[in-house]
């Protein structure tokens, strides 16, 4: 059980950081790629203001600021315009500020550009190469199409995020180290807890047992001495109740203990045949219809005693909180999600208000007041859960047309 508290523990953890480095990772990488593509388009919005070519004073705004180019700015951007009629054809074409680019290959960019319905955006051209291009209205049919080598600065976007995801993983890795080393103090207060929770139910189940013996031992005496009366029919009842309890206290305290159980594969159907075999006896002396329905050859991974419990739990819950003239019906099929599901349906009153998901928690009781004529503790089925998520199976409860139903999902594995 530690060893789940601790794994969910770093789970949980490693989540919540993970959402963290991806929100704060987008975030920085969103803004960083919005701010370059605001300084390129500003940029070459200047240009397209001043006919194509340079200004004398190159700014232009960004989200960070202002931006002030240097005079040495001027033999670092590089970049061409043209001017295209409606039809594409170019009518001039300025290529000073650019010398890796051929005619042909800057015509055909500007031909791409012009078959753009946007008015900028970016194009792909060869061995990786990025250019911006923006088309300002001239007048006469005509715009001019300015076209910008952006490479250098995606490439170091491009660089950058990828960086950042570098240091985001490697980030996940310390984070996960760090707390599977620290995880181990980080539950030791629940650990403790638990411990003590364990020995005190064990300690005080064995302390009861013996006052429990010698009440019993001594009620044996008085009803062979005096006879048989309500009082000691009551006191033998009483005893034997507070003996089932502790007993079962114990044994749920063990199965916490167990962090690992040795499955192996067990015909389900002949488990479930043998309980509801037991219990016909019960459910007709009770006068209830008892209806069972059980698939053949279903087998499960599990513990074969600790399958029988969990099904005995199932029914005996089921006969014991039936309505008067009700029905129990035990059902063992198949289903699309699951190999094998065990549904123990009975007759029960409807009540207003009963969250059915708490049923398994211990000692609940939709009576709250705790004084029901049914003979329970409200630990049966806290016991059943347990049993179910040592299987690896999946336990639920559900209430509809004045039958609550308890089912139990496995894995079907082949005999």
């Amino acid at each position: 059980m530690i060893r789940k508290v601790k794994l969910k523990f770093i789970l949980i953890s490693s989540f919540s950081m993970l959402l963290v480095l991806i929100i704060v990772l987008g975030v920085i990488n969103g803004v960083s790629y919005f701010n370059s593509r605001v300084e390129i388009f500003s940029l070459m919005n200047r240009i397209s203001e001043n006919g194509g070519i340079l200004p004398d004073h190159l700014e232009y705004h960004s989200i960070i600021g202002d931006v002030v180019l240097t005079e040495e700015s001027r033999y670092t951007l590089r970049f061409f315009s043209a001017v295209v009629d409606s039809d594409g054809n170019v009518l001039e074409m300025d290529r000073g500020h650019i010398a890796s680019i051929s005619d042909v290959d800057a015509r055909e960019y500007v031909s791409l550009a012009s078959q753009r319905s946007s008015k900028e955006g970016f194009l792909y051209g060869k061995k990786d190469a990025t250019f911006a291009y923006q088309k300002t209205e001239l007048g006469n049919n005509t715009f001019l199409c300015v076209i910008l080598d952006c490479t250098r600065q995606l490439h170091s976007m491009r660089q950058f995020m990828l960086v950042s995801v570098y240091i985001g993983l490697a980030s996940m890795l310390l984070l996960l180290l760090i707390l599977s080393f620290f995880s181990k103090k980080a539950v030791a207060p629940i650990a403790r807890n638990i411990e003590k929770q364990k020995m005190f139910i064990t300690n005080a189940g064995h302390e009861l047992k013996t006052p429990l013996a010698i009440i019993s031992a001594n009620t044996e005496v008085l009803e062979m001495m005096e006879g048989k009366n309500e009082w000691t029919e009551s006191t033998m009842e009483q005893v034997q109740r507070m003996s089932e309890l502790v007993s079962r206290l114990i044994t749920l305290s063990k199965l916490q203990e167990k962090d690992e159980v040795v499955l192996s594969n067990v015909n389900f159907s002949e488990v479930v045949e043998k309980v509801a075999a037991e219990f016909r006896v019960l459910a007709e002396k009770n006068q209830l219809q008892y209806t069972t329905e059980i698939a053949r050859d279903k087998y499960v991974k599990a513990d074969e005693a600790g399958l029988r419990e969990l099904v005995s739990i199932l029914v005996d819950n089921a006969l014991k909180y039936c309505s008067e003239g009700g029905q129990v019906l035990i059902n063992l099929d198949s289903s699309k999600l699951h190999g094998a599901v065990l549904s123990v349906s009975n007759t029960y009153p409807e009540q207003e208000g009963v969250d059915y998901s708490k049923f398994f928690d211990r000692f609940y009781r939709a009576d709250e007041s705790h004084n029901s004529e049914k003979k329970g503790f409200g630990i049966g089925l806290s016991m059943a859960q347990h049993f179910t998520e040592m299987f690896k199976g999946k336990i639920g409860v559900h209430y509809k047309n004045g039958m609550i139903t308890f089912t139990v999902a496995f894995n079907a594995k082949k005999g």
